[in-house]
This record gives structure tokens, sequence and C-alpha cells, in this order.
């Protein structure tokens, strides 16, 4: 077997396919049916060494080929640009639509894309997988022409199955937070205390979000006396009920003197049991006051929140 000429179409494709593998060839040959697809495979099991010189003429015979053929990706009279439907897309979908792809296709996809997402999406992979695919890049210049074409094709097909962004929520810590601070304060309680025994570094990413009525006294003096300026004075009147004499004062104090009688006077209005919602629901407004102001930058909840100290 060194003559080109005396091969079969069947020797030739045997020998590609020998070439680039199971993955690729699948890929590359996907216009045959099953049978033909085995009856390659096992020829190609059957091929004895072949020389370098005949793989080098073989492939260069099936490159030329498919130039003779015109084989070009023409869109509406311009050039079309390979792998361009990547562009929109985010990280998060890219390594989506890679997961079950092998490393060479992954390797030729990501080198399509900025260094911004490459490094995003290797990052997040195993470290031997990430060594292979890198690897893999500096053979791209080794997949036919034919190849590439159609893992382009597969590629683009696939991707228009991938979730767009806005179809999931990713949920998170800052989710969490939010349901935390429509439920019941006992249950909040019993939740960041159970977090901080079980997940650390969910409680640590909770402290971002998640701010305790009575941990008031740990914010800036200056974003206590804003947030305290939103919220009307009965609502506050309500927010104290059951906190602490000490809180009562530390809230007392930083509000202007005249305010400090009128707030006095409201809570004598609201002495005696209160019902547990509309104290619920007033401390809440003070709450969203506060995560406002740390939305517009004026301060870093877990700054001040943050257990984990150094003296």
């Amino acid at each position: 077997m060194s003559d080109p000429q005396k091969l079969s179409n069947l020797d030739r494709a045997a020998i590609i396919y020998k070439m680039l593998g199971d993955n690729l060839s699948v890929s590359l040959f996907r216009h045959l049916s099953q049978a033909q697809l085995n009856k390659l495979r096992r020829h190609a099991e059957t091929l004895a060494k072949v020389p370098f010189d005949l793989k080098r003429k073989v492939l260069e015979e099936y490159y030329f080929q498919l130039m003779s053929e015109k084989i070009r990706a023409v869109s509406d009279g311009d050039q079309k640009v390979l792998f361009d439907f990547l562009k929109p897309m985010s990280s998060d979908q890219i390594k989506y639509l890679l997961e079950p792809e092998s490393e060479l296709v992954k390797a030729l996809v990501l080198s399509q894309l900025s260094i911004e997402v490459q490094v995003d999406v290797i990052k997040n992979m195993e470290e031997d997988e990430r060594a292979r695919v890198l690897i893999q890049m500096n053979d791209i210049d080794k997949i036919p022409y034919e190849g590439i074409i159609n893992i382009e094709n597969d590629i683009r097909e696939k991707a228009r199955l991938v979730p767009h962004k806005a179809h999931f929520n990713k949920g998170g810590s800052k989710q969490i937070a939010d349901i935390l601070s429509k439920l019941e304060p006992d249950f909040e309680e019993q939740f960041v205390s159970h977090v901080q025994n079980e997940d650390p570094e969910l409680a640590r990413d909770l402290a971002k979000y998640y701010i305790p009525f009575d941990s008031f006294d740990k914010l800036p003096v200056d974003v206590v006396r804003e947030a305290l300026k939103s919220v009307e004075l009965n609502d506050l009147a309500l927010a104290m009920k059951g906190m602490s004499e000490e809180f009562v004062t530390y809230i007392l104090g930083n509000l202007p003197q005249k305010t400090q009688i009128m707030l006095e006077d409201e809570i004598k209005d609201v002495e005696g049991p209160q019902p547990r919602r509309k104290v619920e629901s007033a401390r809440r407004k003070l709450i969203q006051a506060v995560k406002q102001l740390a939305a517009e930058g004026k301060f870093d909840i877990e700054d001040f929140l943050d257990t984990d100290m150094v003296e």
C-alpha cells in the first residue's frame, strides 16, 4: 500500500478515518449511514501501518478534491465568518454547548472566541481536560477544511438548543437573602445559624446581602440616619416593638431632637401587643431602606456585618 492511485475509495476514507480518530471522523462522514460508518471503522482497523508519505498524499488529494468542488461558505454575497453565531453567547452558554464535545472540537470552538471567554471556559474544566484541550489547540491546523465546515454546521445546530440567559435564573446568595427578608424573623435566625455551621462559604456570601434587624448598630452612623429619614414614624415605632432598651435608645440617638420627641410619642401610641405581621412589615421597610443605600454604593454591607475580623 504505497501508490495512492491503486487505493479504493474505501481505502482512502479508512486512512483519513485512522488519521483523524473516531470522534472527528464521525462528524466528517456524517452523511454515511450507520452501517456504512461501521464498515469504514472495521476497514480502518484492518489497515497495517500506513507510510507517512501515503497519508500526506491521500490527505492532499482529499483537500484538493474539496477545493475543486468549490466548497465555500458564502452568505448574501459576502464571505461568511465561520462560528460567528458564537459571538452573542455568554461564557455559561458556551460551557453548556461544549460539555459533551470532544477535546479537539472544544479546542477548535474556543479558538474562535475572545481570550476572555476562552479563559472563563477553560478555567472551569478539570485540570487534565484543561491541559488536553490546550494541547489540541496546537493541532487545529491539521483538521481538514471539510471537517471544519462539518463541525461548524454541527455546533451551529446544537447552539440553537442552548437556553437563552433570560430563560433561567441562577439563584445564589442574593436570591436567598431576598427570600429570607420576606419570611418570619424566627426562621431567618434559625436558617442563618444553620448555614453558619453547615456551609460557612454560603454564610459569607449571605453576609453581602443579608441584614439582621438587630445589627443596625453595626452599620455606619450616616447610613442609619439616612435610612431612618426614609421611613414613616409610625413604622419606626412599630419596628421598635420587642427590641431591647439599648437598641431603641440607639435609634433615638440617631434622630434629630424634634424627631426623637415625635417618635417617643408614636411609641407610646403603640404600647401593648401589636400584630406580628405589622411589626415585621415595619422592620422590613427599614431594612429595605438600608439595602437601597447599599445598592446606590453608599456603603458595603459585608464590610460592616462581617464577623471574621482581625484586631
